[in-house]
């Protein structure tokens, strides 16, 4: 493994990464402006597509930066099939998702199609990087034994595997890379030796935290889960200010102020392809009643909880006009994976409620225009920065109340509509 080891430190092995998402991607451009070669893998031929063209298939401003730097220096390829390139490849990030089922089990479809595909290379003397978020021994009691009954090959001794978890924020991807420190869980040190020499190429000073295979595992789905329960914690602190008639927000500024013991977030919505199902992760693996499942009921009954609030003031909704501002699951993203603002607006529709919605970086949405002109009802649902300025518009639309599950507004900057607010009676 030594002579692997020499080509990552000499920018002369060739990097795989499985998976050209909102993970994969970032990871893949980056690793191509350090003037390393690699290839990127998918099966959507349209995102393979945009990619050759130079074109960032989602809305990250800073990827397209990126890509378009990657793109003059020639030393990123795409392709649809690791088979066609399984002689050029020496180091292997796996990048897919790893959603939940209906029943909240994981799928792991995404996974064995990438290993499949891992397997059609030559593993010895190779690296294989797991960068997707895993349910805890995932790598150790079914990626390591498929792969091994696959090809024939020891892990630790024929190829080498690492699981590298993956902690950025979308919208932030490029910069997080570069910044963040890298959790590595090796199945040796020669495997932890790789993965620190690969990713010092991004930057000389990355730092570095070492654990076990499956620890690495846990301190991703610990770090999500922490948050996770955080933001249900802020907005169970929501309804109990509504019940004795405060206002949450401003509570939870007061009990944050120059005061390092306390860190509450402000309450809103709590969603998206990680936080909301990583938990699920842990949860389902345990015999006891979890936190993790309360915190998920928490989050999850908000959107209910600003219908039934609306209901509380305008009574019976059938056939009302409501606009909802956002549906992408956080501001400026248009990523509408497990997206609070989605469920809100089934659950309106699902009332009798006449919807529309306009997103800023959602294309198949109303005009803003469209939204204010024609709703009695306006609903602020996601926190995108092009909303803050909106009020006066809002004021002079044809709408009589506004929720704004995010606090964006003060009551006097839209005086004339009524004016509703999670964590504020």
């Amino acid at each position: 493994m030594s002579d692997l080891l020499d080509k990552v430190k000499n920018k002369t092995a060739v990097i795989a990464v499985l998976g050209l998402g909102r993970v994969g991607l970032p990871l893949a451009s980056v690793f191509s402006t350090k003037k390393i070669r690699v290839i990127g893998v998918d099966i959507n031929e349209e995102r393979l597509s945009s990619i050759k063209n130079g074109k960032c298939p989602f809305y990250d401003p800073a990827l397209q930066e990126n890509l378009n730097e990657s793109k003059e220096i020639g030393m990123l390829e795409v392709a649809n099939d690791l088979e066609k390139v399984k002689n050029l490849v020496d180091c292997i990030i796996v990048t897919v998702g790893t959603p939940t089922t209906q029943g909240n089990s994981v799928d792991y479809s995404q996974v064995f199609t990438a290993l499949e595909e891992v397997c059609k290379v030559n593993l010895r003397d190779k690296i294989v990087i797991m960068r997707s978020t895993l349910p805890p021994k995932t790598t150790t009691e079914i990626i390591i034994p498929y792969i091994e009954s696959k090809t024939g090959l020891k892990a630790g001794k024929d190829f080498q595997i690492a699981v590298c978890p993956e902690r950025i924020l979308e919208g932030r991807a490029v910069k997080e890379i570069h910044e963040l420190p890298e959790i590595v869980g090796g199945i040796n040190q020669i495997s932890n030796d790789i993965v620190t020499e690969l990713f010092k190429h991004i930057n000389p000073n990355k730092k570095f935290s070492y654990t076990t295979i499956t620890g690495a595992e846990l301190a991703k789905l610990f770090a999500n889960v922490y948050r996770y329960i955080g933001f249900a914690l802020s907005n169970e602190f929501a309804v109990w200010a509504e019940m004795y008639g405060e206002n949450a927000s401003e509570i939870i500024d007061v009990s944050n102020y120059e005061y390092s013991r306390s860190n509450i977030p402000k309450p809103g919505f709590a969603g998206g392809p990680c936080l909301s199902k990583d938990g699920l992760f842990l949860d389902n693996n345990t015999t006891f009643s979890s936190i993790v499942s309360t915190a998920w009921k928490v989050n999850e009954s908000i959107p209910q909880h600003v219908v039934n609030k609306i209901k509380e003031v305008k009574g019976n909704i059938f056939g009302i006009k409501i606009g909802v501002l956002g549906i992408s699951f956080k501001a400026g993203s248009d990523d509408l994976r497990n997206s609070p603002s989605q469920k809100l607006i089934e659950l309106l529709r699902a009332t009798g409620a006449q919807v529309k919605v306009h997103d800023p970086f959602v294309n198949e949405t109303s005009s803003i225009n469209e939204v204010l002109e024609d709703s009695e009802v306006i609903i602020l649902a996601t926190n995108h920065e092009e909303f803050k300025n909106l009020a006066n518009k809002i004021e002079n639309s044809n709408a009589k109340l506004i929720y704004d599950v995010w606090g964006m507004y003060k009551k006097e900057d839209i005086p004339s509509l009524k004016y509703l607010r999670l964590g504020m009676n």
